[in-house]
């Protein structure tokens, strides 16, 4: 994606400035991360400053459906936007620093996308990186049942379904002991959780 497609406007001190992205790029270990929901996460980020790194300013933004501001800092001072990130985001380190990375609590699902980090540089053209955050959701208790005639010659679908999960959970049907049997595809749909037995005996 042209780095232009991210031009952003950043309230600077009220200064309302526009500050573009810059070919350079906010060093960032991983562009992809996963974790699992409820768990915390640090998205590493940082740059090689050229300057006096106090007039600098950082900006986190995530997008997903619309894009919202993470955190801040700039005057020397942290901020929040006023979203679900509020109480669960800060700085990994004290700043001002090079140091970029950011930590998030209790991550939820919602929290999955697209986060940049830009820092703004006074009289310079702006630094930018971004990754995108992946927050897996183990599955819920699945919820079995049975539909069809259970009588001899009669046939039945067993079916398993979790109401939430992701990436989407998968499912095996198999007979119990003391005459255990694996079930394969077309009679098991691993994927809808289904088993159908015909010509019960």
């Amino acid at each position: 994606m042209d780095c232009w497609d991210h031009l952003i406007q950043l309230q600077l001190a009220g200064s309302g400035d526009w500050a573009p992205c810059d070919t350079k790029k906010v060093e960032m270990p991983s562009k992809e991360m996963e974790v699992v929901k409820g768990q915390m996460v640090v998205l590493q980020a940082w740059y090689s400053p050229s300057s006096d790194i106090s007039l600098n300013s950082v900006v986190w933004q995530f997008t997903r459906n619309e894009s919202k501001q993470v955190i801040n800092f700039s005057s020397g001072k942290v901020g929040h936007g006023q979203n679900e990130f509020t109480k669960r985001v800060g700085f990994s380190v004290a700043m001002p620093s090079a140091n970029l990375s950011i930590y998030i609590n209790d991550t939820q699902e919602t929290d999955s996308g697209h986060y940049m980090c830009h820092v703004i540089v006074p009289g310079e053209q702006g630094l930018t990186g971004e990754m995108r955050l992946n927050v897996k959701v183990p599955p819920s208790p699945p919820e079995c049942s049975l539909t069809g005639n259970p009588v001899v010659k009669g046939n039945v679908t067993l079916s398993c379904r979790s109401q939430h999960g992701k990436p989407a959970p998968q499912y095996k049907w198999t007979k119990a002991a003391p005459m255990s049997e694996v079930f394969f595809s077309p009679m098991q749909n691993e994927r809808h959780g289904t088993l159908r037995l015909s010509n019960l005996t």
